[in-house]
C-alpha cells in the first residue's frame, strides 16, 4: 500500500532500530551524501513509551556519554582525581574509542567493522553477533581506507590507553596514576577533534545540534582538565629556571611531559644507592643507569651512534626532549652532554659532535695519525761572498757614489 505523499517512512537500519525519512517523497533533496550514508547509522529518537526506562545509546550518543563519564573523573574542578577516577576514566576513554572508530567506519562501508570483511554478513551486523575489529585494525583501517589523519603520535598514546586498559580490565594494574591521568587525557583531547572533523559531517542537522550540545559540556570540561595540566607545568617550568636544571630536564617515559630531572633523588628513595632521575608533574623515578636502557633506540646504525662522542660511554639517546631545547636533540645519559649534530669521523668512523662551526671531520686519534712529522726549516747552503769577489770587511761606499752628480764627468 502506497503512502500518502508527505507522510515519513520508518525504515530498519545497520544496528537494528530505525529511521525516520524525511517528507517530501523521494523527490525531495534528502541531505549531503555523508548524512545520508549515517542516516542508518543514528536512529531518530522513538516515542516516549509508558513502562520501564529504554535504553537508547545509538552510536555517537553512546560514545559521547563514555566520553562525558571520562571528563567527569578527571575535572580537578568538580573533585580532587583519585585512582578509582583514574581507572574508570581509562576504561570509558576505551570504550569511546572503539564505539567511535567503528562508527566513522560504518560510515566509510559496513564490512569495515568486521575483523575480516570478506566474511561479513549484514544479518551478524544487525544481530550484532560479529566479530568486530580490533583497536589497531580500526586504526590502520581509518588512514588507509577512510583517510582519517592520525599522527604517529596519536597512535602511539591509543596504543598504550588500549594496554592500559586491558591491564585495568584483566590483570590488574599498578602504576603511576598521573601518568596514566596524562595519557588519557591526550587521547580525550584527539578524540573530541575526532568527532568535530570526522563524525559531524555525516550526521542529520538535528543529530548535529545535538552532538554540538554534547560536545559544549565536553569541551568545558576538557578545557579545566588542561587548564589544571597548564597550571602545573607553568610552576614546575619555573622551579626548574630557578634551579638551573633544564638542560638536563628531558621527557619523561611515563608521562611523556619534559619534566624528568636527572640526577634528582624520588621523595622516598628506594633500596639501593644508585643514582636517580625524578619527574616533577607524575613522581614516577628511574635508575639512571636503567633509564639510558629504557630510552636507546633498539638500533643502531654501523658508525655505532649510541656511544657518545666526548665520554665515550654507549649511553647516547637520539631524538631526546630536552627542557632547554627547542628541538630534539642527541643526549647522553652518562654524561648529560647535548649535541645538535653528529658525524661519523671520515678516518674511524666514530661518532663526533660537530655542533661548532667548522668542526674537524676527523677524530683527534685520526688527525694525530695522518698528520706528516714536521720537517726542518730548509737552509740554503753556505757560499763565501770571497767566492764572487765581494770583501766582507770592505767599507761601503757612500750612498753618493752610486750615483753620478748632474754636470761630473762620465
Amino acid at each position: 500500500m502506497n503512502e500518502p505523499e508527505g507522510t515519513a517512512t520508518a525504515a530498519t537500519t545497520a544496528s537494528g532500530g530505525t529511521a525516520t525519512a524525511a517528507p517530501g517523497g523521494a523527490g525531495a533533496e534528502q541531505g549531503s551524501r555523508p548524512a545520508r550514508r549515517m542516516r542508518r547509522l543514528l536512529p531518530s529518537t522513538p516515542p516516549r513509551l509508558t513502562g520501564p526506562p529504554q535504553l537508547d545509546f545509538p552510536p555517537v550518543k553512546n560514545g559521547l556519554d563514555y566520553l562525558a563519564s571520562v571528563v567527569k573523573h578527571l575535572d580537578e574542578t568538580e573533585s580532587a582525581v583519585t585512582p578509582s577516577d583514574v581507572k574508570y576514566a581509562v576504561l570509558h576513554l576505551q570504550a569511546a574509542v572503539e564505539v567511535l572508530f567503528k562508527t566513522r567506519l560504518l560510515a566509510e562501508h559496513w564490512t569495515l567493522v568486521f575483523t575480516n570483511p570478506g566474511d561479513a554478513t549484514r544479518k551478524d551486523l544487525d544481530d550484532a553477533t560479529l566479530k568486530s575489529v580490533t583497536p589497531e585494525q580500526a586504526i590502520t583501517r581509518l588512514q588507509n581506507i577512510a583517510g582519517v589523519e592520525i599522527s604517529e603520535k596519536e597512535a602511539q598514546a591509543l596504543k598504550k590507553l588500549t594496554t592500559d586498559r586491558n591491564k585495568l580490565q584483566h590483570f590488574g594494574f599498578t602504576d603511576n596514576a598521573r601518568a596514566v591521568e596524562a595519557r588519557a587525557g591526550a587521547v580525550l583531547d584527539f578524540l573530541i577533534r575526532f568527532i568535530d572533523t570526522e563524525l559531524q559531517p555525516y550526521l542529520e542537522p538535528a543529530d548535529q545540534r545535538e552532538t554540538e550540545l554534547g560536545l559544549r559540556d565536553l569541551r568545558e570540561g576538557l578545557g579545566n582538565i588542561n587548564s589544571y595540566v597548564r597550571q602545573r607545568m607553568n610552576r614546575i617550568g619555573g622551579e626548574l629556571r630557578k634551579l638551573g636544571v633544564e638542560n638536563t630536564t628531558v621527557e619523561c617515559p611515563a608521562c611523556e611531559n619534559v619534566t624528568l630531572v636527572l640526577d634528582e633523588a624520588p621523595p622516598v628513595p628506594p633500596n639501593g644507592d644508585g643514582a636517580f632521575a625524578t619527574c616533577r608533574f607524575c613522581s614516577s623515578f628511574f635508575e639512571l643507569g636503567d633509564l639510558a636502557t629504557r630510552w636507546l633506540p633498539p638500533f643502531w646504525n654501523d658508525h655505532g651512534t649510541h656511544v657518545c662522542p666526548w665520554c665515550d660511554v654507549e649511553a647516547l639517546g637520539t631524538d631526546v626532549r630536552v627542557r632547554s631545547e627547542s628541538e630534539p636533540v642527541y643526549f647522553c645519559f652518562a654524561c648529560s652532554r647535548i649535541i645538535k649534530e653528529i658525524a661519523p669521523c671520515d678516518g674511524c668512523g666514530k661518532p663526533m659532535d660537530v655542533s661548532a662551526e667548522g668542526a674537524a671531520p676527523l677524530c683527534r686519534p685520526c688527525e694525530d695519525a695522518r698528520e706528516p712529522d714536521p720537517e726542518s726549516e730548509y737552509e740554503l747552503p753556505y757560499e763565501d761572498p770571497a767566492d764572487y769577489g765581494f770583501d766582507e770587511g770592505a767599507k761601503q761606499p757612500a750612498y753618493d757614489s752610486w750615483f753620478p752628480r748632474k754636470g761630473d764627468e762620465a
